[in-house]
C-alpha cells in the first residue's frame, strides 16, 4: 500500500488535577468493591460544575481583587436579568465597577484628575450612576463628559 505510518509518543497526564482525580477514585473504587454503583453523567457534570464555581469563589475571596471590589454576582446569576451576552458583559461591568471611567482612569495614571468636575467627587461608575447631577446615561456610553 506504500503507506507511511508515524508513531508518535504523547506523554501521560500526570500532574493534571482532574486525571489524577478521576484515576484516584477509579483506583479506590476496584480496591474496595467488586459492586460497582453506576452515577449518571449529567451527576457528574452537574458536581463538577458546583466544585468548579465553588473553587472560583473560594479564589475570588483570597484575592486582592475582593477586598477592592467586593462581592460580585456571577455570571449565572446577571445572565437571567438580561437578553443577551453584550447585556451581560455590560452588567458585569458596572457590577465590578470597571466600565471606564476618570476615576478608573486615574487609578493606572491614566487621567489627570479623578474628580468630577461638577461635583468635586471621585468620577466613578457609582458616582456617575447614583450622585451626579450633570450626567446622562446616554453621555456615559458615547464616551463624552
Amino acid at each position: 500500500m506504500n503507506e507511511n505510518i508515524s508513531l508518535l509518543w504523547v506523554p501521560g497526564h500526570s500532574g493534571i488535577f482532574w486525571n489524577e482525580k478521576a484515576d484516584s477514585l477509579a483506583k479506590q473504587v476496584t480496591d474496595s468493591t467488586s459492586f460497582i454503583e453506576w452515577i449518571a453523567s449529567e451527576d457528574i457534570i452537574s458536581n463538577l460544575k458546583k466544585q468548579s464555581i465553588q473553587i472560583t469563589h473560594d479564589n475570588y475571596r483570597r484575592s486582592k481583587y475582593q477586598a477592592m471590589i467586593g462581592n460580585v454576582p456571577d455570571i449565572i446569576t446577571i445572565s437571567k436579568w438580561t437578553g443577551n451576552r453584550v447585556q451581560d458583559r455590560l452588567i458585569a461591568r458596572i457590577i465590578s465597577k470597571t466600565i471606564i471611567t476618570p476615576g478608573l482612569l486615574h487609578r493606572f495614571n491614566l487621567h489627570p484628575d479623578p474628580l468630577c468636575i461638577v461635583c468635586n467627587e471621585n468620577n466613578d461608575i457609582s458616582h456617575i450612576l447614583l450622585k451626579c447631577k450633570n450626567m446622562h446615561l446616554s453621555e456615559l456610553f458615547s464616551g463624552t463628559n
